[in-house]
């Protein structure tokens, strides 16, 4: 898994090193750490894709295909994040239909936080808050919206 995950928007370039990149995204989040005690599916079924329709006789399956807009990309971790990166994603997933790169290292696609299920989810870790750290356990679904690299 790579170094760090990236939420950035404006233009990628072709790089996966946006602090180096020209323009400098507008919105670089940049998680605390990988969520090593938590899941990460890069790409996953998000929708169904078709239906089953039942008949006298049987039954006739509609399959619409799948495509890169019916991926959901999904990370969690329990202790991870700190408050100036949780405060970042709040501010990031209040935006209206924004559409965001997202990479981790390896590959970037274009993403939007997922509203069902919720795209963003956050709570302090009460474990981390006895010893007085502020410390966020979170979960995120992102839908793709195509891939970059």
């Amino acid at each position: 898994m790579a170094d760090k995950f990236r939420i950035f928007s404006t233009e990628i370039a072709a790089t996966l090193d946006p602090d180096n990149a020209g323009p400098a995204p507008a919105t670089n989040i940049v998680f605390d750490q990988d969520p090593h005690h938590g899941v990460y599916e890069q790409i996953s079924s998000a929708n169904d894709r078709g239906s089953v329709i039942q008949t006298l006789g049987g039954s006739i399956i509609q399959d619409f295909g799948t495509n890169i807009q019916d991926k959901i990309i999904s990370f969690s971790d329990t202790d991870a994040l700190q408050q100036a990166t949780i405060t970042d994603l709040i501010a990031a997933y209040a935006i209206v239909d924004e559409e965001w790169y997202f990479t981790d290292g390896y590959g970037c696609w274009t993403v939007q936080f997922s509203r069902s299920p919720s795209g963003f989810v956050y709570f302090r870790n009460l474990l981390f808050s006895e010893q007085d750290l502020h410390v966020f356990s979170y979960s995120i679904n992102l839908l793709v919206r195509s891939q970059e690299i």
